[in-house]
């Protein structure tokens, strides 16, 4: 599954509600549009349409269950449909947990598979998260990892701006070993009400290895959360 925007994004921002609910779970959809679908450093197809659906269950108040597929659809017939599980544990200012997700390509030079690993997740305070995760990947039976960072602030009270940037390598990944890219997103997230948005955003990835060529992107996602 692909990470779009978290799961009580809206009641965490917006309400300051998220997983006080009497309910523990939550779910989100969300639709989108990107000019150019870059994955991990690769990119995919051009004008993609895109759909996630999430849920999030609270098994505690430390321990959390994560569930969700996505599909997209761009040029050159490019498909693609995931479905993803994990399970994290979240204490104070950090998190840690382990995923696992299930893709399947058409018209694409990425293999189906299996993609599973660790990742960590560190927030010195309330704008800032830093995190990093492995996953390996029985498509092309290889290594990827990324270290990142990420900040935000809420504009007014009804939105908020985001900027994320991050660095990844690869093992035997589709041809590639060694530094992969250097990363960045930029978005804006409008807070219609507590359970809708709309994101715009631009992104760019800057290849790390010779012979790449950089790539600029920009899109829209739309979020309702239950």
């Amino acid at each position: 599954m692909k990470r779009l925007l978290p799961l009580f994004f809206l009641g965490s921002t917006f309400s300051g509600q998220a997983h006080e609910s009497e309910v523990p779970y939550g779910i989100e959809i969300v639709t989108g549009y990107r000019s150019d679908y870059v994955y991990r450093g690769f990119s995919l197809a051009d004008d993609l349409i895109e759909i996630q659906i999430g849920a999030e269950l609270a098994l505690s108040n430390e321990w959390l269950l994560d569930f969700g597929g996505w599909y997209g659809s761009g040029s050159r017939n490019f498909e693609e449909i995931s479905a993803a599980f994990g399970i994290r544990y979240e204490k104070d200012d950090w998190d840690a947990g382990f995923n696992a997700s299930w893709h399947g390509f058409e018209n694409s030079l990425f293999q189906d598979g299996i993609d599973f690993g660790p990742s960590i997740n560190w927030r010195p305070n309330a704008d800032w998260r830093i995190g990093s995760a492995i996953r390996y990947d029985t498509g092309p039976d290889g290594w990827y990892g990324d270290l990142e960072a990420e900040w935000s602030k809420p504009v007014g009270g009804s939105s908020f701006v985001s900027i994320l940037g991050g660095a990844s390598a690869t093992s035997d990944y589709y041809g590639r070993s060694g530094f992969n890219d250097f990363y960045t997103r930029i978005g804006w997230t409008y807070g219609v009400n507590d359970s809708v948005a709309f994101t715009p955003f631009v992104g760019s990835s800057v290849p790390l290895y010779s012979g790449g060529s950089t790539r600029l992107y920009a899109g829209i996602w739309f979020a309702v959360n239950f």
